[in-house]
C-alpha cells in the first residue's frame, strides 16, 4: 500500500461517515411515523452536503503525485473532511417514530452548526490545498472561491432569509454540478477510459 493509499483510506472512511449520516437522516425521515413537514430547503442542503463531500473526496486524487514530507500534509488532508461530518451531523434529526417535526424549524434552529461547519471547511480545503501543494500552485480562481464561500456561508449562519438560504443552495449545487461535468474530465483525461 502507497503512502496516498494509506492516506486516502483515512479520509474516505471520514467522507463516508458523513455521507452516511444524510442518508441516514433520509432514512430516518422515511421510516418515522410521526408527521413530519418535509421542506425543500432543508433537502436542498442536505443534497449539497452529500454532493461536497463527493466532490472532495474527488478532488483529493489530484495529490496522489505528491510526497507527502511532513505532519501538517497528512493533518490538512484529513481535517477539512471533519467538518463536512459535523455538517453532516447537524443536518440529520433524530427522529423518534411517534415525533412530529417541521424540517423549516429544524434546518432554521440548526443553521448556524451546519453553516460554520461548512465555512470552516471550505476555509480548511483552500488551506489544505496551500499546506499539501503549495502556494504557487494553487490556482487563484480556487483560493478565491473558497475564501468568498466561507464568508457566504458565515452569513448563513446568522440569517434567517429564507430567499438567500435558497439562492445560495442554487449557486453552490450549480458550481458542484459544473465540477462534476468539467473540473475532473478536463484535467485527468484517463480517467474517460
Amino acid at each position: 500500500m502507497t503512502q496516498f493509499e494509506f492516506l486516502m483510506m483515512i479520509a474516505s472512511v471520514v467522507v463516508a461517515v458523513g455521507m452516511t449520516e444524510i442518508v441516514g437522516g433520509w432514512g430516518r425521515l422515511a421510516r418515522a411515523d410521526g408527521e413530519i413537514k418535509f421542506d425543500w430547503l432543508h433537502l436542498g442542503w442536505t443534497i449539497y452536503i452529500l454532493l461536497l463531500s463527493v466532490q472532495y473526496w474527488i478532488g483529493m486524487w489530484s495529490y496522489r503525485e505528491l510526497r507527502i514530507e511532513y505532519v501538517g500534509q497528512i493533518f490538512f488532508l484529513v481535517v477539512p473532511t471533519l467538518f463536512l461530518v459535523l455538517a453532516a451531523f447537524a443536518m440529520s434529526p433524530d427522529v423518534v417514530n411517534r415525533s412530529q417535526i417541521d424540517m423549516r424549524t429544524y434546518y432554521l434552529e440548526k443553521r448556524r452548526g451546519v453553516f460554520l461547519s461548512l465555512a470552516v471547511f471550505s476555509l480548511a480545503a483552500w488551506l489544505a490545498d496551500i499546506v499539501i501543494v503549495g502556494y504557487e500552485r494553487l490556482e487563484v480562481s480556487f483560493m478565491l472561491f473558497s475564501i468568498v464561500s466561507g464568508l457566504v456561508l458565515c452569513a448563513l449562519a446568522y440569517s434567517q432569509r429564507v430567499w438567500l438560504h435558497g439562492a445560495v443552495l442554487v449557486f453552490l449545487i450549480g458550481s458542484v454540478v459544473a465540477y462534476f461535468f468539467s473540473h475532473v474530465a478536463v484535467q485527468d483525461q484517463r480517467w474517460l477510459g
